[in-house]
């Protein structure tokens, strides 16, 4: 049988089967009273879930694969095994759904830690979150965890957005329909600007209040402010934050949206001036990959002053701590560290104008104010997907950006809040447009500015640089959480506030508050779908705070595209930054027990403390603090097997003084790699031109970079300038830039 033209009810079966094993309704302790109740809403949820994954193909082939497991990657494997749940997989007919109930837990324990790992893992590790993610959404998580819904839209959204939608002046952009070419009715564009998170509005922003024709082109969809709690939104991430390294080993978290990641993510603002960042940006300068005229202490202060005004970021106090901050406070104190109180980018709890958002992103501190401007209005295109930059060449060989080449996408209008063609430029979804400007800024954040640099790339030679998506760092992040004898609430009053950075500089890693509702609390949890439930149950009891690694940069950590111009991430963690990593984890467990924690939960199901009859689908958790020297002994950071998040992407294109070890010169033009020179109008400005990590989370310091970048642009950056030749042959700097040989890093690969 194809799997392209499988049995549809077979894979029903299979996903029945896989939803009773990560719900056991039977086996949970509900009163009767509910249990059919219960049951009623799970049969929906079911129902739901498997509309979803019949539409994907990622979890149609997986299901199919459970179904049928000779279209399974790691089948020969599975044939070779005497393990028992295996030999009844491959004998039951339908594969998973006709596997006995009893043999289902036992065959992902033989998937998770068997001989046919990794593939087997990362499968199991898949199929895992999938489910647990959508079993514990709201309409289950809500009866069965006692919390309360949160509220994501306003009422009448529709409504709400035509009223409170900022009007604009005229548009001065037009679509020229014979030609596809957007153009502006006052002359050429001075500077067209690829993304608008913290990067992209402070730039468009600076550059319209100094007189410039400025476009700002957004992939995502602009969503009136207020209309919606836009944190963390699926529909405004990157892939439906769904997304993962290339191994599935640690989830990714990108906006993808006006505003980028201001947008969508919490706001926890950790200051530039902090020791942390100030530590890498000191040795940035040592090292002369940025240009230490512009980045003194003075300079830093003064861009993240306007920073502070312009956004209104505000320094938390003491009396706004809720139950789950005060575990990373206390537990700290505890340790003998400082815990420290963010500053944040959102209004004070029961201030905003909004009911449901109280952000204040560049969105609508930075983008909506200037392109409101009748004298000067910034152009915005949302919805607009940038496949290329265009190049034409220069008497001196070297070449200039003369614009993109980009497609229009369908918007998104499903609550009627979103802000759609506000140049009113008509043009048709789908269609391919070019728009031509003197300047291009790439600020689509670290993946998309890599995608378009390396789709660009595959066209112009001049910009092939090796060093493209190189070098990655991502900040991953272990949520520890505690289970305590007392209620915590977590969702009550502010969710993140506290932070401890006393490790941040050496050994490396900070600790901050964390929250989240039960679906995202259900994939921390290891074990069966049993003990899920048994911790979930308990939620308001449980408190969360994350380890977060300032990890090191290793070329083989890269952005690649796959065959349909997708980005691939692929990431593995160093021997050294695992030592330094759990170290970081077994001082989280004690931070936690000495807070009052009865029970510390590790999110993995590595064999922590190292027993003899281990089995992965059954969680361990922690009950004595003593037992945080086993965690560190013992947990390996095994991808799929312990879970790790990313929200901090970072420094895939490297800014420095060569294209042989940077993408980007130390005044943030793009490198020709043929003439060695800057290509003179082409700039990068995101996280992804940070040479190292940054040291902390890096919001704040892409505004303040962002805002001294603006300023060296209006006031003149100095002539194009040229790289020292190299001091070693061609092949031989290549292998040294790249890590790598010359056949690794070659086209294509």
């Amino acid at each position: 049988m194809s799997v392209d033209t499988p049995d549809e009810q077979a894979i029903k079966k299979t996903h029945d089967a896989m939803f009773d094993t990560w719900f056991p309704l039977e086996q949970l302790e509900l009163p009767p009273t509910v249990k059919a109740e219960i049951a009623a809403i799970a049969a929906q949820v079911s129902a739901g879930m498997w509309a979803a994954f019949s539409g994907s193909d990622e979890m149609r082939k997986l299901l199919a694969g459970m179904t049928w497991p000779k279209y399974l990657p790691f089948y020969a494997c599975l044939e070779n095994s005497q393990n028992p749940a295996v030999k009844a997989f491959l004998a039951a007919e339908g594969g998973y759904g006709g596997l006995a109930a009893d043999q289902r837990e036992k065959l992902f324990s033989f998937l998770f830690d068997g001989p046919c790992a990794p593939a087997s893992t990362m499968v199991a590790m898949i199929l895992r979150e999938a489910y647990l993610s959508g079993i514990w959404d709201l309409p289950l998580a809500v009866p069965l965890t006692q919390i309360l819904p949160p509220t994501v839209f306003m009422p009448d959204t529709g409504i709400y957005s035509q009223l409170q939608a900022p009007t604009f002046p005229p548009g001065r952009l037009y679509y020229d329909a014979g030609s596809k070419t957007i153009r502006h009715k006052d002359g050429p564009i001075d500077y067209l600007v690829v993304g608008s998170g913290p990067g992209g509005a402070t730039v468009a922003y600076e550059l319209q209040k100094a007189g410039k024709r400025v476009v700002l082109i957004e992939k995502g969809p602009w969503v009136v402010w207020g209309s919606m709690d836009t944190r963390s939104y699926p529909k405004l991430m990157f892939k439906g934050d769904t997304a993962a390294t290339a191994d599935n080993g640690i989830i990714l978290r990108s906006g993808e949206t006006m505003g980028g990641g201001t947008t969508v993510n919490i706001d926890l603002a950790f200051s530039p001036l902090e020791a942390t960042i100030q530590a890498r940006v000191d040795e940035w300068k040592k090292e002369g990959l940025i240009d230490a005229r512009f980045y003194t202490q003075e300079d830093l202060a003064a861009a993240y002053q306007w920073v502070r005004e312009i956004i209104q970021t505000r320094q938390l106090s003491q009396h706004e701590l809720n139950q789950d901050n005060l575990v990373l406070w206390d537990g700290a104190e505890a340790l003998g560290v400082d815990p420290k109180l963010y500053h944040l980018n959102r209004y004070r709890v029961g201030f905003s104008p909004s009911p449901v958002d109280d952000k204040r992103d560049a969105a609508r501190q930075l983008i909506t104010p200037v392109a409101k401007d009748p004298a000067n209005p910034l152009s915005v295109i949302p919805d607009a997907i940038v496949d290329e930059v265009l190049f034409a060449p220069t008497s001196g060989h070297n070449v200039t950006a003369t614009g993109v080449v980009l497609t229009m996408q369908e918007p998104w209008t499903q609550f009627g809040n979103t802000i759609v063609d506000p140049s009113d430029l008509k043009i048709p979804d789908k269609t391919t447009v070019t728009c031509m400007a003197e300047n291009v800024i790439l600020a689509g954040g670290t993946i998309g500015t890599t995608q378009l640099l390396l789709k660009t790339a595959n066209k112009h030679p001049a910009v092939d640089n090796k060093q493209i998506g190189r070098g990655l760092i991502l900040h991953p992040s272990m949520p520890l959480v505690g289970v305590f004898d007392r209620q915590i609430n977590l969702l009550e009053g502010l969710d993140s506030a506290t932070f401890v950075d006393a490790f941040g500089v050496m050994p490396g890693f900070i600790y901050e508050t964390m929250g989240g509702l039960p679906a995202y609390g259900a994939l921390l949890i290891p074990g069966n779908g049993k003990q899920v439930y048994e911790i979930l149950s308990g939620f308001n009891m449980s408190a969360g705070f994350g380890v977060m690694l300032v990890d090191t940069s290793s070329p083989d950590n890269r952005i690649t595209l796959d065959d349909d111009g997708e980005p691939v991430l692929t990431y593995t963690l160093s021997e050294s930054d695992k030592d330094r990593f759990g170290t970081g984890v077994a001082l989280g467990v004690r931070m936690m027990f000495l807070a009052g924690a009865k029970t510390v939960i590790v999110p993995s199901n590595e064999n922590l403390l190292g027993e003899g009859d281990f089995d992965p689908m059954h969680g361990v958790f922690l009950t004595n603090i003593e037992q945080a020297d086993l965690v560190k002994k013992n947990l390996k950071f095994v991808p799929n097997r312990t879970m790790l998040t990313a929200a901090h992407i970072q420094a895939a294109n490297k800014i420095g003084p060569s294209p042989d070890k940077a993408v980007v010169s130390t005044r943030q033009r793009v490198w020709n790699v043929i003439t060695r020179e800057e290509v003179p109008n082409l700039y990068v400005m995101d996280s992804s031109i940070f040479p190292t990590s940054v040291g902390a989370n890096p919001m704040q310091s892409i505004y303040t970079f962002a805002k001294i970048f603006a300023e060296r642009l209006i006031h003149g950056i100095d002539n194009v300038r040229r790289a020292p030749p190299l001091a070693v042959p061609p092949a031989e700097a290549e292998y040294r830039a790249g890590d790598a040989p010359a056949a690794v890093v070659a086209p294509g690969d």
